[in-house]
Formats: C-alpha cells, structure tokens, sequence
C-alpha cells in the first residue's frame, strides 16, 4: 500500500484570520485616533470654527495702501492714527498697527495705522567763520557730513568757511552732504 502524503493547503498570509483581525484592530486605532483628534481640536477652537471674527495680519513695513487693501479685503477699517518720522523705514510705510498682529477682532473693527513721515531732518548747524577741522566735526556732531569744498579768493583768513549749501538752518536728511564755500585767503598783488 501506498502512503498518501497530506498536503496541508497554507493560506497566503494576507487573507489569514489574524492578519484581518491585526487589520481591523489597526483600522479600529486609527478611526478613533482621528476621531478623538478632530473632536478635540474642534471643542479647543470651537470659538473660530463657529465665528466671524478674524486674525488681524501683519501689515508692518507695508506702504500704506498695500495695508489699506490688505485689511479691507479681510473686513476691517484702517484708519490712519498719524504720521512720524522714521529713520528706517521710507515715507509712506505702517511703522506701526493697533491692535497688533494676530489679534482676533470681530469684523468691520477699526485697525489704527501709524505711517512713516520719512527720515528725521536735521538743521544745518551755522558754521560760518570756523576752519574747515572744526566745521566739519561741528557737521558730524549734528548728523550731517562735508560734502564737496569750493573755495573762493577773499577772506582774511585762508580756509575759513564763507558759506554752507544748504543754508544754516535748513533741514536735512541725516547723513546729508553739506557743501562748504572757503576761503583762500588774501588776494596778493594783481
């Protein structure tokens, strides 16, 4: 006689009892996972899920109709609060916004705009009979510099300022140039 052989038929592994119950049980974790998940964050921000109200942007260092559009756009009123003077930032730029960025306002709220009026000016110190060393530290303690120095025949004195362009007084972006009218000194024999 014969002996039979048994052959025992294996499954593939995917269509095996465990690996459906190991699939359902990971389909399980991850459905109540995300549940738990959309649930939780919903309850947390319930108020801006469910509200009109919105975040004000950043509308800092923006030139002041880019600002204007950007917050009418999102429903609120930019109002300009005032205009001063800024070093850093170019006339016409929100140097400052309030409230400030990222706050929640309901819409149609009034968002208050500071805009730069430029750079800060300063006067041209009167220099006016000094040597061109003291004018120039005079200048420089005052925020300005020597520009370009013109002499003229004349004067009592040889390099002795005449005359600044601009006029003492006048207002001038810090850092401007002054241009200097010296003197050569006597004028000997003709």
């Amino acid at each position: 006689m014969r002996a039979r052989r048994h052959t025992v038929s294996r499954k593939p592994l995917f269509q095996s009892a465990a690996w459906r119950a190991f699939l359902r049980d990971m389909g399980l974790i991850a459905g109540t996972f995300v549940l738990g998940y959309g649930l939780s964050a919903l309850w947390l921000s319930r108020g801006s899920v469910f509200s009109s109200d919105h975040s004000l942007p950043r509308v800092l260092e923006l030139p002041e109709a880019q600002a204007r559009t950007k917050l009418t756009n999102l429903g609120f009123r930019p109002r300009l609060d005032a205009q001063r003077t800024n070093d850093s930032f170019p006339q016409g730029t929100v140097i400052w916004q309030d409230p400030p960025p990222g706050t929640v306002l309901e819409p149609n709220s009034v968002v208050q705009l500071t805009v730069s009026s430029g750079p800060s000016l300063v006067a041209v110190p009167d220099v006016i009979g000094l040597n061109v060393p003291q004018a120039g530290k005079i200048l420089a303690a005052a925020g300005v510099r020597v520009g370009s120095v013109d002499t003229l025949p004349g004067g009592e004195e040889r390099g002795v300022v005449l005359a600044t362009r601009p006029t003492a007084g006048v207002g001038r972006p810090r850092g401007a140039a002054i241009n200097l009218v010296v003197s050569r000194g006597p004028e000997s024999g003709r």
